[in-house]
């Protein structure tokens, strides 16, 4: 009986120091390292509200065709979605929608302005205002073409407006000159008109 009693007693004394807890007032709140989270889709994505299959026509060697998209919600961002529809062919579509247009043309504006103090680091640098359309509403749009001190040329066409009530700010990167968008694939063609 006597062991009984030590080991009761030791077993209590071990117990009660891994309980020791701390005021909630020295506890601090958590900083959490996850302060972004990505999603993806190879089969779907919306756009403007609208939902828009991905086709996947990535059976041949070279893919040129195969398409993903990408959303990323950020603390930084307040939670707004920043998507991307991107391409293996060099096609690219980022898009973010605002609570105004106001905040949407703010966003095209920074950007065209970093861009174009950036053009001293490229080779050649163009930037002008163009026709473009989002679902056949024309927005304000200006198109960027830029050779790098390497040789090689992009060409991005970035643009603001209010579509079905909604304000948007996005950029279409191409890795080669289109003429036109009938050049783009089916399903760019279906989103943007230049």
């Amino acid at each position: 009986m006597k062991y009984l009693f030590i080991l009761i007693l030791a077993f209590n004394w071990t117990f009660s120091l891994g309980q020791t807890s701390q005021s909630t007032d020295s506890i601090r709140p958590p900083i959490y390292d996850t302060t972004s989270l990505e999603i993806k889709s190879t089969n779907s994505f919306y756009f403007l509200s609208k939902l828009f299959a991905i086709p996947r026509n990535c059976d041949n060697k070279t893919e040129l065709d195969c398409c993903i998209f990408s959303a990323y919600v950020s603390k930084l961002d307040n939670g707004r979605f920043q998507s991307q529809l991107s391409c293996s062919n060099g096609t690219t579509l980022i898009w973010t929608i605002y609570d105004t247009e106001v905040i949407a043309k703010q966003n095209l504006e920074t950007s065209l302005n970093s861009r174009s103090q950036m053009k001293k680091e490229f080779k050649k640098f163009k930037q002008e205002e163009v026709d473009f359309f989002v679902f056949d509403n024309k927005v304000k749009a200006y198109r960027q073409s830029f050779t790098t001190q390497n040789g090689y040329q992009y060409f991005e066409y970035k643009f603001y407006g209010t579509i079905n009530g909604q304000s948007i700010f996005g950029s279409l990167m191409l890795l080669n000159e289109k003429k036109s968008s009938k050049e783009l694939s089916q399903l760019f063609q279906q989103l943007v008109r230049f």
